[in-house]
């Protein structure tokens, strides 16, 4: 049998996890404050951004023992692994897990992801569709090293405050002052895209950076973000066939990108 590994900013309920069957998370360790929580699935966070206002904030990798022991019990069940996590490029989870896999030894592999959030739920979703379609081991492993490709994330911010803090900014033309809001695509690494005046030019932006191929996607934002519903209707409008989730981000993406954030992650055909 295979067994799905992940982490916890793929965004999954619980009911989305029970659902799956062969998938388990392995929780993102984050702070505010003095306070130290673990990650757990979406409806299980409770109410974490008023607790981030005027809070330092930071996250940390998963703890190398909760990857080992998810390891050791889906193997000693005779489970061969397929880990997938965030971006090696955002994150050392994608180490860590590595790590683990040696530690633990049997027949488990581990893929950077190349995304985050919602960009890992498309590639989560795929290999747990592949598993239960019969496809081999290797099969879906090379099919998600393929599909990987396929994926990305548009986004905007309300404030350029937590990427820079938390050192994923990695140009210094974005800009928020006035009425000018950034847009970034990220694909193995956050790219910035350029500036938009105003938010009907935002959501255009955006909106014309998504391939014409785009097969899937989900809308995601950061608290209660005002231009979602406007955002979803530019993307149906051009997209009519494709059907478009909504999705809140939990407390780890929160803290890198700040209250007011949104964005879609896609999955294009080819």
């Amino acid at each position: 049998m295979i067994a799905i590994v992940t982490d916890s900013t793929v965004g999954y309920s619980s009911a989305e996890l029970a659902a799956r069957g062969i998938v388990s998370t392995v929780p993102v360790n984050y702070q505010i404050g003095s306070e130290t929580f673990e990650e757990n699935a979406s409806d299980r966070n409770g109410v974490f951004l008023p607790r981030m206002v005027g809070k330092p904030c930071k996250t940390a990798q998963p703890a190398l023992g909760n990857f080992i022991r998810t390891f050791q019990s889906l193997t000693e069940k005779g489970c061969d692994v397929i880990c997938i996590v965030l971006s090696a490029a955002l994150s050392g989870t994608y180490s860590s897990a590595c790590f683990a896999a040696q530690q633990v030894g049997g027949n488990i592999r581990v893929i950077d992801s190349e995304t985050i959030g919602a960009g890992m739920h498309l590639l989560v979703d795929e290999a747990v569709n592949m598993v239960k379609g019969g496809l081999a081991f290797d099969d879906v492993v090379r099919h998600l090293e393929n599909l990987k490709k396929k994926i990305a994330v548009v986004f905007s911010v309300e404030s350029l405050d937590r990427l820079i803090a938390g050192g994923r900014l990695v140009s210094g033309k974005a800009n928020t002052s006035l009425n000018l809001r950034p847009v970034f695509v990220l694909k193995g690494r956050i790219v910035f895209k350029g500036n938009a005046r105003g938010q009907r030019e935002r959501l255009e932006k955006m909106c014309a950076l998504l391939p014409e191929n785009t097969r899937r996607m989900f809308v995601c934002r950061c608290g209660a973000e005002t231009n979602v519903d406007e955002f979803t209707a530019l993307l149906k409008a051009r997209f009519p066939a494709v059907n478009i989730h909504q999705r809140v981000v939990g407390p780890v993406l929160s803290i890198h990108v700040g209250a007011g954030a949104f964005g879609v992650a896609y999955v294009v055909n080819g």
